[in-house]
């Protein structure tokens, strides 16, 4: 049997302290510029926030809506109510917007201590796991913008804490209940999630579980939650981004079938194409991909997400030490006899599933789960090794325990140098930098105190574009949407009133994806096509250098070039045009 290794209560109760600090300091330094710009999803949960706020409506003039139509693609609503508290205090903000997510991610590391320490009774183990989930690539890079799935994450583990602890106090069901249940109305990817890993947890627990009371109360509260879902999906219709997102919505082109079917000599209707070359097989073939490449090496210590917003330049999303880490702690795992180990594989099996379902290949938002798992396996495999290398004379225990140590502290600085320096400049496109250089007009004295992104105190003497004096010296404002969403940009930055918009909020959906909206009083955000518009006359156009080519501008008096902004890597954004 092996031993637990044990620190002094004093100790760990310090180390527990500092781990927390740390977590903090990584999630809010310079949380307001890094990333540098915000996502049109994050300016959108900002502007719903606000017109909450301001009217009890969202955007479109909905009062309180569990799901808020937004692009079209109904964002589930938790992550934009918790959200609420933070913009009435700090204003209309990057700041504000991100706080829910980094109270989550600094919170979900005491969260993973409690949850570990309860399922192995293990504190020194806990704290191992609590120490990975801090300096963790993965949970950083989540924490820090306002990712609803990141949140999610937050609430099926504290559903998961409740549910353990349950087995023993049976009234922890209920909020058990209500925390799953707040999941799904978090992030899409619960409603794969969340009701497979509830079965996994009654399979798992069955022996000590009993249908009383307070376990009746937690599950009817789930279901509840469940069915409003259901309501919303079956008969508010209110589905399309499922629809767009889900894999199965996307088949081989009729070209492929019939030249496959041509190879072979069949007809696409004869059975025996259907069963040599159906869809059936291509399917499962993507499927397969898609579950196995959670669990690749490549995937997981080279490459990363291939999505800009969810990556960090030349790293993967673990750490380079957490190949020898993870493997320790399956093996530590493995030979236990408690369920909280066969819980933590059954974790690790189902987390990546909503993303395995969805149409992109990676995507480590929608398999944000897999933090948990991963983790404890780190903080396991940390906790194992240190455990074995006790059995040895204290000289080499304490000169091993420092290597290990400055390994985990010399992946962590390479992150922080990848992530906090050059990320920021390679994907500020990613993260629509410009927008706010272009946009911002105010902000209050505690929002500039504490991170100092306000352009007004910066850009004294300089026209701003968009001031309500410059708006009625047009007659005509048109803004590129070559970048997507821009109106919800000029909602957030300019802090328009939600009233306002919303007797003339109008949202263009042509497809079951998103859609945009189109004006905003004299503003048109469309694509600018400079042959046509031209033409028009006292005129502001908002665009990119190639919607404003030099050519077409510079040589002609009557336009004149207002400002060019860059992203960081030095690449051209938005030009902004004045026409006589």
């Amino acid at each position: 049997m092996i031993k637990k290794f044990q620190i002094s209560n004093f100790k760990f109760q310090i180390f527990l302290v500092v781990i927390i600090i740390l977590a903090a300091s990584l999630r809010l330094w310079n949380i307001a510029l890094n990333p540098p710009g915000l996502t049109w999803d994050e300016a959108a949960i900002g502007y719903n926030a606000y017109s909450l706020l301001k009217t009890g409506r969202d955007e479109y003039g909905q009062i309180l809506p569990l799901n808020f139509k937004s692009f079209g693609d109904y964002k589930p609503g938790v992550y934009i109510y918790a959200d609420v508290p933070f913009v009435a205090l700090f204003g209309l903000n990057e700041l504000a917007v991100r706080m829910p997510s980094v109270i989550a991610g600094v919170f979900l590391v005491l969260l993973i201590y409690l949850l570990v320490n309860g399922l192995f009774n293990n504190k020194s183990l806990a704290l191992s796991v609590a120490l990975m989930l801090a300096v963790s690539p993965l949970a950083i890079q989540f924490s820090r913008p306002a990712f609803e799935s990141n949140l999610a994450v937050f609430l099926n583990c504290l559903g998961i804490f409740c549910f353990i602890r349950g087995l023993k106090k049976s009234n922890l069901f209920i909020p058990a209940g209500l925390f799953f249940g707040l999941s799904l109305f978090t992030y899409q990817a619960s409603r794969i999630f969340i009701p497979i890993l509830i079965l996994g947890l009654f399979l798992i627990y069955k022996k000590d579980l009993s249908f009383k009371k307070d376990l009746r109360i937690g599950l009817g509260i789930f279901i509840l939650f469940v069915l409003l879902v259901g309501t919303q999906i079956l008969v508010l219709k209110q589905s399309s981004r499922l629809e767009a997102m889900n894999y199965f919505a996307y088949r081989r082109s009729d070209e492929q079938i019939n030249q496959i079917a041509k190879e072979d000599g069949y007809q696409v209707s004869d059975y025996k194409f259907q069963i040599l070359h159906g869809e059936w097989f291509a399917y499962l073939k993507g499927l397969t991909e898609r579950y196995l490449i959670y669990f690749s090496p490549k995937m997981l210590f080279i490459d990363g997400d291939y999505s800009p917003r969810h990556r960090v330049p030349d790293l993967g999303v673990l750490y380079y030490i957490s190949a020898l880490l993870i493997p320790l702690g399956i093996i530590y795992l493995w030979g236990r006899k408690e369920r909280g180990a066969k819980l933590i594989f059954f974790l690790l099996a189902i987390s990546s599933m909503p993303a395995v379902l969805s149409r992109d290949l990676i995507s480590m938002v929608r398999a944000l789960n897999l933090l948990l798992p991963l983790t404890i396996l780190e903080g396991a495999g940390l906790y194992y090794l240190l455990l074995n290398i006790k059995k040895f004379n204290r000289f080499i225990f304490i000169s091993v325990s420092l290597i290990i140590f400055f390994l985990i502290s010399a992946n962590l600085v390479v992150f922080l140098d990848r992530y906090f320096i050059h990320a920021s400049i390679k994907y500020s496109q990613g993260w629509l930098y410009g927008y706010k250089d272009l946009l911002a007009l105010q902000c209050d004295q505690l929002y500039f105190a504490l991170a100092k992104p306000c352009l007004l105190p910066e850009a004294k003497g300089k026209e701003i574009f968009f001031s309500k004096e410059n708006l009625s010296k047009y007659d005509n404002i048109l803004m590129t949407d070559d970048y997507g969403q821009p109106y919800i940009y000029y909602l957030f930055y300019s802090v328009y009133t939600p009233d306002k918009f919303q007797k003339q909020a109008i949202l263009e959906q042509p497809s079951i994806d998103v859609g945009t909206v189109r004006r905003i009083d004299n503003i048109a955000f469309r694509h600018v096509y400079w042959p046509k518009d031209r033409g028009l006359k006292n005129s502001l156009f908002i665009a990119t250098k190639e919607e404003l080519p030099d050519q077409d501008i510079i040589p002609y008096p009557q336009y004149k070039i207002l400002k060019d902004i860059n992203f960081l890597d030095g690449q051209h954004a938005f030009r902004v045009v004045e026409s006589e």
